[in-house]
C-alpha cells in the first residue's frame, strides 16, 4: 500500500479564548506538578503535552481529571465540546498547513448549532494534510 497525504480540517478556537472562557480550569491543568515540573525541567512543552495526550491520554489521574474538568466547564459555558490537539506540519504535514504546534478543537459547529452561532467569531476553521 502506497504512502500519501490526506486533506483534513479542524474547526479552532484559540488559546486566549479557551482561557477566557474556563481560566481556573485552564489554570489548574497547567500548574498541576507534574506537568509543571517535566515542563521546567526538559524540553518538554505545551505542544508536548497536546502531542502525548493526542494519543495516549489518560495516564495520569491528576491530569486527566484536570482536563476533563476543564472539556466540561467548556462545554457547560459554550455548549461545544474542546479538546486539545496536536500537529506537525514538518513530519506529518505540508508548509501550507494553517495549522502547526497544539490547538484546541471544537466539536457541534459542523453545521452551526445554536452554540455554534453563538461563538462563530470564535471559531476558525483550519486546513492542513497529515502524510501516512
Amino acid at each position: 500500500m502506497g504512502m500519501g497525504y490526506g486533506a483534513s480540517y479542524a474547526d479552532v478556537v484559540s488559546d486566549e479564548f479557551v482561557e477566557k472562557t474556563c481560566p481556573n480550569e485552564l489554570k489548574e491543568l497547567k500548574e498541576l506538578k507534574e506537568l509543571k515540573e517535566a515542563i521546567e525541567a526538559s524540553d518538554y512543552d505545551w505542544d508536548s503535552f497536546a502531542q502525548e495526550w493526542q494519543y495516549d491520554d489518560g495516564d495520569d489521574e491528576e491530569i486527566e481529571s484536570a482536563y476533563i474538568k476543564l472539556t466540561k466547564a467548556f462545554e457547560k459555558i459554550t455548549g461545544l465540546g474542546v479538546n486539545i490537539c496536536y500537529h506537525d506540519q514538518h513530519d506529518e504535514g505540508d508548509r501550507y498547513d494553517q495549522i502547526n504546534g497544539a490547538f484546541w478543537t471544537v466539536d457541534g459547529v459542523y453545521e452551526l448549532s445554536k452554540a455554534g452561532k453563538k461563538y462563530e467569531n470564535e471559531i476558525d476553521r483550519k486546513l492542513f494534510v497529515s502524510f501516512g
